[in-house]
């Protein structure tokens, strides 16, 4: 079953609730993630959708049902994935939803009364000082879930998607996306029901190289993200998180390559880089 990101989730398929928690500023793994609530349209009581307890940070299956994330055998700092397999009915689309996390930063350690286990002490009988609600944080995300549509396609008309460099100038040795704005054309003329659906799936590469066509980086995988800010037709951009330390200042150009459910591709023309 295919696994679809936070912007494009569809019924009846997976979708992937990537999250990463941040400590002033650096990854860090949160003692204990306590549950994921999925609401619709806002956060309210008569809006939930679904609820995904997380095991006990005292178990052995934490943080069974999220998901963490490796690097070879290593497993990278405050990352972690909720897989939801989206049900096929009974949730109104489209619509945006939000999905919100409850944990503790910290071990609680214990109070009077009360256990990390559960059991009795002093003949009071206590929960587990983890389910106190009242010590829990929460954060909020957003994600999107469309209809399981389908399309056919009689191949009469061509996509065609226009680019704009959003990234044209970076410092060294700064780190941070280098994103693309991506366009269906015409403009506000067309075939929506054919290539909206199609957008927020795009698989692209980036390819940088000198005025000489010397190649620096050779078609690394980019990822689809939304504009920050306004924007006047689309939202979708690519992204290619750029590493200027790695590379010597000067002047650059860069083309990215979208691959097209139909196997055909779309290339951007050549835009300037400068790394200052």
């Amino acid at each position: 079953m295919a696994v679809y990101p936070r912007v494009s989730g569809r019924l009846g398929n997976v979708i992937d609730l990537n999250t990463t928690f941040y400590r002033n500023g650096v990854p860090f793994d949160p003692y204990a993630i306590r549950k994921v609530e999925v609401y619709r349209s806002a956060v309210q009581a008569e809006n939930l959708v679904a609820t995904f307890n997380v095991d006990s940070p005292l178990n052995e299956t934490y943080p069974y049902p999220l998901s963490r994330e490796f690097a070879g055998s290593d497993v990278i700092p405050g990352v972690f994935h909720l897989y939801w397999e989206v049900p096929k009915t009974d949730i109104l689309v489209p619509d945006i939803f939000f999905d919100v996390w409850y944990y503790l930063t910290d071990d609680p350690g214990a109070e009077v009364g009360i256990t990390e286990d559960g059991g009795t002490v002093a003949d009071i009988t206590g929960g587990s000082i983890l389910e106190d609600e009242s010590l829990w944080l929460n954060s909020c995300k957003r994600f999107w879930l469309y209809p399981d549509g389908v399309y056919i396609d009689d191949e009469l008309s061509t996509i065609r998607l226009g680019f704009e460099p959003l990234d044209v100038k970076f410092q060294s040795p700064e780190i941070r996306n280098l994103e693309v704005g991506i366009t269906p054309l015409p403009l506000y003329d067309f075939d929506y029901n054919q290539i909206a659906p199609i957008i927020p799936l795009l698989t692209g590469t980036i390819s940088i190289f000198t005025d000489n066509c010397e190649s620096i980086i050779d078609a690394a995988p980019m990822t689809i993200g939304l504009r920050q800010g306004s924007y006047r037709s689309s939202p979708f951009v690519m992204k290619y998180r750029l590493d200027t330390s790695v590379i010597f200042k000067g002047h650059y150009k860069f083309q990215v390559t979208l691959a097209m459910p139909n196997g055909e591709t779309r290339v951007s023309p050549k835009f300037d880089l400068q790394v200052g």
